[in-house]
């Protein structure tokens, strides 16, 4: 005989074993940290050496590298990442909606010869993001918590 709660006891069991499986596998802030120093190691010469020889527009080569760190950064790095892939953003849809590449940019803040005087004003004032205190002090975290807690220089 069947009784009338066997389909809510089971239900209640399958509940709490969800909920415990669930919280079983959230990541504590320690491993969130490890393995955030870990993708940091593994990407961290592809960065430099793409920004490093890159030129002006490298960061934005290797955006989606960072995009990834930003996803995978301790939430104390949060705010600094999102700063930083906020103004990279920037950047990048100027470009786009200019018509240029990374590659178009020069050392110097040059822009080619033959862009217009609006098209200028847009690219200069989303690269002048980059340069502005927020950005730069946000960077610096980014560096100096690489630096510090895993060991690796990043950017």
């Amino acid at each position: 005989m069947t009784s009338r709660r066997t389909p809510a006891v089971v239900a209640a069991a399958l509940a709490a074993s969800f909920l415990l499986s669930a919280t079983g596998c959230e990541e504590s802030a320690d491993d969130r940290r490890a393995g955030y120093c870990d993708a940091v190691k593994q990407q961290s010469e592809h960065v430099r050496k793409t920004v490093d020889e890159g030129g002006a527009g490298a960061f934005l080569d290797v955006l989606p590298t960072l995009q990834d760190l930003a996803d995978q950064a301790p939430s104390d790095l949060k705010d600094e990442w999102r700063t930083l892939i906020n103004a990279l953003d920037g950047l990048r849809d100027a470009l786009d909606d200019t018509g240029l590449e990374p590659g178009d940019l020069q050392e110097g803040g040059g822009l080619p010869a033959g862009l217009s005087a609006e098209d200028r004003r847009t690219v200069r004032g989303a690269a002048s993001v980059l340069a502005s205190p927020e950005v730069v002090a946000a960077t610096q975290g980014i560096e100096q918590q690489a630096l510090d807690v895993c060991k690796q220089p990043l950017l």
